[in-house]
């Protein structure tokens, strides 16, 4: 035995196999996800709910396929342990009015996706919350299909604010969540590739939610993504942050004092990229990278509210800056 370290794992929580629109099974897609260098994959088919058992059992029996000793075939059901990679269980509701995933049950709620007539299509929001499920709201300003339901009736723990390739519906979906934190709501953001297949500009883990955590099981994975134990990268290959106030990091808060400061430790920065700090008084440009390198420093905490990190990153010559990074607050509590 080993004690538990909280360390860093990195994954996508939006994906789909041809149970619905995707081309993969879920055996290819947990292989496709090794190869990006992914530590574990939500699988979130529309409307299609996908038991935990299921994913073990094929899983399983596609490693025992590939296996030609009885060592291999018993090593099989530690497959998990052995690839590295964690399957977590999940569909994407999937309306007119909207969609979000229901993460971590197999039976987040019961009978059709669609509501009869005179129902309330937000039942099964109420449902999945009762049964544990982590709810994300996904692209809420996608042109096919936006989120058209009053959020404060909708029971959710996480927004998707980086839905696949970075584009203007992220961008306005980054700047509800702006409004939602300037209000004073601690809510947490998520991302996922919404991957279907390899296409020009979408790659499964594009992109990845990475979070600290303490175990690689789905239960402790997506309870670091409820507290907000995370940040939002391009891909796996992205820049990484480590930041923190004492004992608390990313999501959590404490009682606002004089005299704190943040410790900062970005990783895997390039040239041109800006390392920008953002509390509820506005945005400022911390740090402009005059080459390929890390940035680590210590910021003081001025006032309550909170602060969040976000690098931006110049991808191809005569395109605007996007967001390489965005992470989750501190919050200070006054």
């Amino acid at each position: 035995f080993e004690p538990a370290v909280r360390r860093l794992l990195k994954g996508d929580l939006h994906t789909h196999t041809l149970a619905s629109d995707g081309v993969l099974t879920v055996e290819e897609l947990a292989r496709h996800a090794v190869r990006h260098g992914l530590d574990f994959l939500a699988v979130t088919d529309h409307n299609t709910l996908t038991p935990a058992a299921a994913i073990k059992l094929k899983r399983h029996q596609a490693a025992s396929a590939q296996c030609r000793t009885h060592r291999c075939a018993a090593q099989a059901l530690s497959l998990p342990q052995v690839e590295g990679l964690t399957l977590i269980p999940g569909v994407e509701w999937s309306h007119y009015q909207g969609h979000a995933n229901f993460l971590g049950v197999d039976q987040p709620y019961d009978g059709p996706y669609a509501a009869p007539d005179g129902a309330d299509p937000l039942a099964v929001f109420h449902t999945a919350r009762a049964r544990g499920a982590l709810i994300t709201l996904n692209h809420p300003f996608e042109e096919a299909c936006p989120f058209q339901f009053d959020l404060a009736a909708v029971p959710f723990d996480v927004l998707e604010v980086w839905n696949g390739p970075m584009r203007e519906s992220n961008l306005r979906a980054l700047g509800l969540w702006a409004q939602l934190l300037a209000a004073g709501h601690k809510i947490p953001i998520c991302s996922g590739s919404d991957y279907h297949r390899d296409r020009l500009f979408q790659i499964l883990g594009g992109p990845t939610t990475c979070v600290f955590t303490d175990s690689s099981s789905p239960e402790a994975i997506l309870t670091a993504v409820r507290a907000g134990h995370s940040f939002i990268t391009f891909s796996p290959e992205g820049p990484t942050l480590r930041m923190s106030c004492g004992e608390s990091i990313l999501g959590d808060s404490l009682p606002y004092q004089t005299g704190q400061v943040l410790e900062i430790q970005l990783d895997g920065l390039v040239q041109g990229d800006v390392v920008r700090w953002i509390t509820p008084e506005g945005s400022t440009d911390l740090f402009n990278a005059p080459g390929p390198g890390d940035y680590q420093a210590e910021h003081p905490v001025t006032s309550p509210g909170f602060v969040r990190l976000e690098v931006w990153r110049t991808f191809l010559p005569g395109v605007p800056p996007l967001p390489a990074l965005l992470a989750n607050p501190i919050y200070f509590d006054a």
